[in-house]
């Protein structure tokens, strides 16, 4: 078994999950694409200003939105975001200003400087310029810059397909032998809360036929094919062999972890398609989940309880957290296994234990994944 951190390594290497967010943007033109004025008042000439000149026949007014006017002599009034006129390069704010007669007297004195509250044009960036790299996560702010520069207001998103598969599994009224399907609502909704914008669902019974048919259909219209249990050493899991058959390159097969030590991970480098299988237990396959492919950082927190865990494994465990003061800490959640879906009710995502220690002592600090983007 590979572990933790060399999974997570082939993942970033092959895997299109973390793309996701911003497309790298580059200028259409510079911005700003003229001299923009920034206060209300009145336009002059700088050095009119510097020979001693305190009033100014105004000769009309620049709305925003006007285009570009002339200034002959004396000023002109303009308006926030209107274009500085041509012929000038200094800004006088009206509070700063008496206005009688059509002449504007500047009334109050402080030191003032060319292009004083002018916004130059291409001071923010010039045209071709990177202003938004790649998967930035999407912000207000990045959906403000990609609309002022006539970008799609829609980031990128991979196309993602879960599939649960089983027998036992239904949608509705279970008989006594039968579950309710639950794991795939619940990736979908993981994946939808952390910004994926484009995920369908679907099941498969235990049918290797069906398997390969509905990964030929879909392999290559989606970037990714999420599966939900059937990845196991069972009789019945037969996805890693349906999966060989249809010319999936296999990375891995099972990582020295627990829960969720049956992952797998590949691609059909033909069909352009990540494949991921996780494991069955929802608990393994909600943490799989977050560790590997949601672009959810790293927070330390401070383990509140001992906890002794005496396998060579990394140990994924649920928690709560709480701020006590400036720091973030970390209650440890009793579960019994990997299925015990109910255990996760109260908790706000899991602690990493690394897998070379087995005591885990009150105080000492540990990566913390948040079940919600924080």
């Amino acid at each position: 078994m590979i572990t933790v951190h060399e999974a997570l390594e082939i993942i970033k290497l092959h895997s299109p999950m973390h793309d996701l967010g911003t497309l790298e943007t580059r200028a259409d033109r510079d911005y700003p694409p003229f001299n923009r004025v920034m206060m209300d008042g009145i336009a002059i000439r700088f050095d009119d200003y510097e020979k001693g000149m305190r009033s100014f026949p105004v000769e009309g007014i620049c709305a925003a939105g006007d285009k570009v006017k002339t200034l002959r002599s004396g000023s002109l009034e303009v308006m926030t975001g209107s274009v500085l006129p041509l012929e000038s390069d200094l800004v006088i704010q009206y509070e700063h200003l008496k206005i009688e007669n059509n002449i504007a007297t500047i009334v109050v004195e402080i030191p003032r400087f060319r292009f004083d509250s002018v916004h130059l044009e291409g001071s923010d960036c010039k045209k071709g310029d990177v202003v938004l790299l790649k998967n930035l996560p999407m912000t207000g702010p990045h959906v403000g810059i990609l609309s002022s520069m006539g970008e799609s207001l829609i980031p990128y998103s991979p196309k993602v397909m879960i599939i649960s598969t089983g027998d036992e599994l239904v949608e509705k009224d279970p008989l006594p032998h039968e579950i309710r399907r639950s794991n795939v609502f619940a990736l979908k909704s993981s994946l939808e809360l952390f910004g994926y914008k484009d995920v369908k669902e679907t099941h498969l019974n235990d049918d290797p036929k069906l398997i390969a048919k509905h990964f030929q259909q879909y392999a290559g219209e989606f970037d990714i094919l999420i599966y939900s249990g059937g990845v196991s050493k069972g009789k019945f899991d037969y996805l890693p062999s349906v999966w060989a058959d249809m010319g999936v390159t296999k990375y891995f097969h099972e990582v020295s972890q627990r829960p969720g030590k049956p992952l797998w991970f590949g691609v059909d480098e033909k069909r352009k398609t990540t494949v991921i299988g996780l494991p069955g237990n929802p608990v393994s396959s909600l943490v799989c989940l977050h560790r590997y492919f949601l672009p959810n950082r790293k927070i330390q927190v401070k383990l509140t309880k001992e906890i002794t865990f005496k396998k060579p494994l990394t140990y994924f465990v649920p928690v709560k957290i709480e701020f006590l003061g400036a720091e973030l800490f970390a209650t440890p959640l009793h579960m019994k296994n990997s299925g015990e879906f109910t255990a996760l009710a109260g908790s706000d995502g899991f602690i990493e234990l690394p897998r070379e220690l087995d005591q885990f002592h009150v105080g000492e600090t540990y990566s913390f994944f948040s079940w919600r983007p924080f």
